[in-house]
């Protein structure tokens, strides 16, 4: 299911991020990994609303995040392990 999501629809580029003190297109790299990141760990039959869910909630958790513009695999990985641990549905967990 998961090639029914286009991840070019979530990706951002620096005129969409808003102001990141002259740091916008790494801003943009960052975030854009970060969606890569997530879309790339699912598996191929993940439910469509599930990733979107995920996808969708990428950009609120990093909007206002320093960290963003210091962004490092480890950071990646440790996001994306939280993410999917968080939506995960034997969790019952709702709001990330």
């Amino acid at each position: 299911m998961k090639e029914l999501i286009h991840i070019h629809t979530y990706l951002m580029d620096a005129n969409e991020v808003g102001e990141w003190e002259g740091q916008e297109a790494l801003a943009a790299e960052h975030i854009n990994q970060l969606f890569h990141a997530v879309y790339d760990h699912a598996d191929h039959d993940i439910e469509v609303t599930r990733l979107e869910q995920m996808l969708e909630s990428v950009w609120p958790n990093w909007q206002y995040n320093p960290q963003l513009l210091e962004l490092d695999d480890d950071m990646v990985d440790a996001f994306v392990e939280a993410l999917f641990n968080h939506f995960d549905p034997e969790q019952g967990q709702e709001d990330f």
